[in-house]
């Protein structure tokens, strides 16, 4: 695999149900609570412990995630050092590994980091968002993946892993009840149907009241109403062969978070959108409290409120033949089918400036066959796998009450425009063959090496269209072109000519992916590792409404080359486990949401490409069992990033060269810390006390800001550093396999943002959830 070696986080094993952490023996360790668990991962494709495993890598159990409410690939950060996610106004999380990130919200951009469920790929971001359900453990791999995983990525994998069917008969079934009136139900049922097959049944339910109220009238929002499923089939009708069928999905029905508004946005705008009359509005308009809760939006989009309609379904089959003792040939095939539908409303006003509707969906289909062998002092894997993705994206967008650069909007009763819509239609095919292989030298020491060839290809049909014919009216008023009601308002190159009916791209590419490194493990169990890897992520369309062709021209593949030394091991009779990495990426076209100019609206939202780049950074990690009952541990991810070439237009419309720059979305420092005690308290009853904090400093969403390279940067763009600290307590009955307790998370009402947003009218954030507070009860025979 195309890894970048680290330290991370080693697993904290609490609670009861399935777990995915074996424990070793424990004589090995201290013994009672202190033994020490030898965590199993499949990083490799094969089941390994953690401390043979030369990866960076994160490993966390599926009880520990319910336990400390990480419901969802967007809570990772807290138990991820090195990971934030940002969630978008379009439904799209956006994942940032070590500063590898892509912020683009466009249905088909391929993320920088791939989500897998039990090595299933998730190709696109916006189907994650139901991934953490019933999982046996969550592994979350830092540095370029390619040979071993389906998707080129260079920012890394996060792989679920499903809880299977059981030998047995099992039951299991999870509450809680919460601020909000949230409630968050799951449950399964597992075990045999006959000698050959088993099944597993699991289904979840998240549903609450509102949590985001308006500050300048009567009205809330952000529900959550939220459905999941999986059904599991294993069967296996010989020794030799075994299939898993796993059918699953989720829909949501909730609601769309509205944004705070900051400021207007007239101090860096291009000349004549603050003298338009709709500018005063925004300029007039009350600043949002800085407290969690409040936020405005209005009903722009037809009427609607700011809500979701999104599904996704997806069926695998997975086949295992084992050839004989040392080869085993593997097939996965698989089908995935997401569907949106959601009104947003990012302004922070009840004004229609950036009222939109998404609706598109996902198609993708997917095959994988691989040879894995095992000898005396090699093992490899060896295949190939192809995916096919239809996509389509398209956004309505209501800009009526929105300021605007152009004279003529100055002139009362002038035509103007009121809505549009963009669309972008890309099917992508991929084609790769990988082989990976690692060989011992010495019962010590361990060569890794491995190679993947992708072939991509990507087609792109877009436009931004009239909708209504008022749009229509306008643009012919001022450019005296002959756009017809509902038809593209794009210019070509040869301005002012209209892309007639839509502008049509392709965007063909391959690469090749490697990866060389060596292990070193002493008779003690410290290992020592090193990397080089080189990774890759492929180009994409943007979904953007544009006045130009320029807004449409796509990002080619970006390209990282990882440079990593790490250790990790036992100490103090292995009461301590400890992790300690340092890396250097070397980035070559980072593809980036810049700002692209624009003939009509000044300067927008566009994909630029910044020709070089770097990071370095160290990581550090600890887990400590001091006493009988009590375990500790601290992680943290210290990252520079540096911008060493690129010239562009910065969010207030102004050209620069960014050398120097910082990343957008990339904190210095990341760091999760968690401690958890647990005693006796009675003959039947163990009582348990725990508390989670999570840090992030402060970084920016912008292009020209927090670096001294620019006198003039806006703290408007500014993320702030904070902290959550979360809090849990309650008992355990081990004879009745029950577990109750209560919750308190972000104990400080902490007022922090995951984002900010540059809406041309204003600028406006959106606030992370404030203290929320309940009970969990958990059962599993």
């Amino acid at each position: 695999m195309a890894y970048c070696i680290g330290a991370s986080l080693i697993a904290l094993v609490a609670g009861t149900g399935t777990a995915g952490a074996q424990a070793a023996d424990p004589q090995a360790g201290g013994g009672g609570n202190n033994a020490y668990a030898d965590i199993i991962v499949t990083a490799n494709k094969r089941e390994q412990s953690l401390s043979d495993v030369g990866i960076s890598i994160t490993a966390e159990t599926g009880d520990t995630l319910l336990q400390r409410g990480i419901n969802s690939p967007t809570d990772l950060g807290k138990i991820v050092p090195g990971l934030t996610v940002q969630p978008s106004p379009f439904n799209t999380p956006v994942y940032t590994l070590r500063g590898v990130g892509f912020y683009e919200t466009t249905l088909s951009a391929a993320p920088t980091v791939a989500v897998y469920t039990d090595e299933v790929a998730l190709p696109f971001s916006a189907p994650t968002r139901g991934a953490a359900f019933d999982i046996e453990r969550v592994e979350v791999l830092k540095g370029p993946q390619g040979t071993l995983f389906g998707q080129n990525t260079t920012g890394g994998a996060i792989n679920y892993i499903v809880a299977k069917p059981t030998d047995d008969f099992k039951a299991g079934a999870t509450a809680s009840f919460g601020r909000f009136s949230t409630y968050d139900v799951q449950g399964y049922v597992s075990g045999p149907m006959s000698n050959t097959l088993k099944a597993r049944v699991a289904i979840r339910t998240i549903q609450s009241g509102p949590w985001q109220k308006s500050f300048t009238r009567s009205d809330e929002l952000g529900k959550q109403d939220m459905l999941q499923g999986r059904v599991l089939l294993d069967w296996q009708p010989s020794d030799k062969v075994k299939f898993l069928l796993n059918v699953n999905g989720w829909r949501d029905k909730g609601d769309t978070q509205a944004a705070q508004i900051v400021s207007d946005n007239c101090a860096g705008s291009v000349e004549g959108t603050c003298g338009s009359p709709d500018a005063t509005n925004f300029k007039n308009y009350p600043r949002s409290p800085r407290t969690p809760r409040a936020a405005d939006w209005g009903y722009g989009i037809f009427g609607r409120r700011p809500a979701r309609d999104d599904s996704f379904w997806q069926a695998s089959l997975r086949a295992d033949f084992e050839l004989n003792d040392n080869l085993t040939f593997t097939s996965i095939s698989a089908y995935s089918h997401y569907k949106t539908d959601s009104v947003q409303d990012f302004d922070g006003t009840t004004y229609a400036s950036v009222d939109t509707n998404t609706t598109g969906y996902i198609k993708d289909v997917a095959q994988e066959l691989r040879l894995t062998g095992e000898f005396d002092s090699l093992t490899f894997i060896a295949g190939g796998n192809y995916n096919k993705s239809k996509t389509f994206d398209r956004l309505f967008y209501n800009f009526s009450e929105g300021p605007s650069s152009n004279p003529l909007w100055m002139i009362p009763g002038a035509p103007r425009g009121i809505l549009t819509f963009n669309y972008s239609r890309q099917d992508v095919k991929n084609l790769a063959a990988f082989a990976n292989a690692e060989y011992k030298v010495t019962p010590n020491i361990t060569l890794i090496g491995g190679i993947r060839y992708t072939d991509s290809k990507r087609s792109f049909e877009g436009c931004t269209n009239d909708f209504g014919g008022d749009t229509a009216t306008w643009w012919n008023a001022i450019f005296g072109t002959n756009v017809q009601p509902g038809g593209c308002l794009t210019f070509t190159p040869n301005f002012p000519e209209i892309f007639d009916p839509a502008a049509f791209d392709n965007l063909n590419e391959d690469n090749v992916s490697w990866n060389v490194g060596a292990n070193y493990k002493t008779d003690g169990g410290t290992l020592f590792y090193t990397r080089v890897a080189r990774g890759y992520k492929s180009g994409s369309f943007p979904t953007a409404s544009v006045a130009s062709y320029s807004g449409y021209v796509p990002v080619k593949q970006e390209s990282v080359t990882a440079y990593e030394v790490g250790i990790k091991g036992p100490l103090a009779d292995r009461r301590i486990e400890y992790a300690l990495a340092g890396f250097y990426y070397d980035y070559k076209d980072k593809q980036l949401r810049g700002r692209k100019p624009d003939p009509v609206f000044g300067t927008l939202d566009g994909l630029v490409q910044i020709p070089k780049s770097r990071i370095w950074g160290v990581e550090a990690s600890i887990v400590g069992r001091p006493v009988d009952g009590l375990r500790v541990s601290l992680g943290g991810t210290y990252i520079n990033t540096k911008i060493t070439e690129f010239e562009g237009y910065d969010a207030f419309d102004d050209l620069r060269n960014f050398s120097g720059q910082k990343f957008p979305y990339a904190p210095k420092l990341t760091a999760v810390a968690d401690a958890e005690y647990q005693a006796p308290i009675s003959s039947s009853a163990e009582g348990f006390i725990g508390i989670s904090l999570t840090y992030n400093s402060k970084t920016t969403t912008a292009l020209a800001n927090t670096t001294t390279a620019f006198v003039d940067a806006d703290p408007r763009f500014d993320m702030k550093a904070y902290a959550l600290v979360d809090l849990r307590a309650g008992f355990e009955f081990p004879d009745s396999n029950v577990r109750a307790g209560i919750y308190i998370r972000n104990v400080g009402n902490t007022y922090y943002w995951s984002n900010v947003q540059d809406n041309l009218a204003s600028i406006s954030r959106f606030a992370g959830m404030p203290r929320t507070y309940g009970v969990q009860v958990s059962w599993h025979m």
